[in-house]
């Protein structure tokens, strides 16, 4: 049985008792190191994911008669492996453990609610995404970001938008050197050492004429 489980944004504190409980019984573990690394116990098989996408998917196909639990930082069901999953190994029978996004952290340290927030991703993906939200004229996204297309670098492409308003990065959340910065599009553009956060921005002005002119 395959069962992708959920860790919350890497802290132990934010494990769910039944994540806990799937990946102590686990036999194999599959994940990226920095998790698998926190969890694993002596007498339990570790394959790492790497960039090798196709290694990885073998290695679960292989050991899905076995105890095997993928380790996925955030919520399964929030840009993680499972959709892959799906689409690569549609008759693998999977359970999926929820788990706590790093974007949920970030709303409740700014005290809000985010039913209304758009939610995208270019975390290892282009900027279509963030492009339709802008077409779609919204007043709220949620981005999450990585190494290379980082918080500044989101906001110097709202910026290009003409859009302007309040942002919010949070990085490392969680964590120890947890960092969260309350601040506008513009000086988020002009900051350095923004990566793999989550940004939060509430538009307050948006040139509707450069928005038009990307469609």
């Amino acid at each position: 049985m395959v069962t992708i489980v959920g860790v919350g944004p890497g802290h132990p504190d934010y494990l769910t008792p039944v994540a806990k409980k799937h990946i102590d019984d686990a036999e194999v573990l599959i994940g990226s190191r920095r998790l698998i690394d926190i969890f694993v116990k002596n007498g339990q098989t570790v394959h790492y994911i790497t960039g090798d996408i196709i290694s990885t998917l073998k290695a679960i196909d292989e050991n899905k008669d076995k105890k095997t639990v993928i380790v996925v930082g955030g919520d399964p069901g929030f840009y993680s492996i499972l959709g892959m999953i799906r689409k690569e190994l549609p008759d693998l029978s999977v359970k999926v453990i929820p788990g706590i996004s790093s974007a949920q952290i970030l709303f409740s340290l700014i005290g809000q609610e985010w039913q209304s927030v758009t939610f995208v991703s270019v975390h290892g993906r282009s900027l279509d995404e963030l492009d339709y939200a802008l077409k779609q004229q919204v007043k709220k996204i949620c981005v999450l970001t990585d190494k290379k297309t980082t918080a500044s670098v989101v906001a110097k492409y709202l910026k290009e938008y003409g859009v302007s308003g309040r942002a919010v990065v949070g990085c490392n959340l969680s964590y120890d050197n947890q960092t969260l910065i309350d601040t506008t599009i513009d000086e988020i553009s002009m900051m350095n050492d923004l990566e793999s956060c989550v940004l939060y921005v509430e538009i307050t002005t948006a040139n509707e004429e450069q928005t038009k002119d990307r469609g």
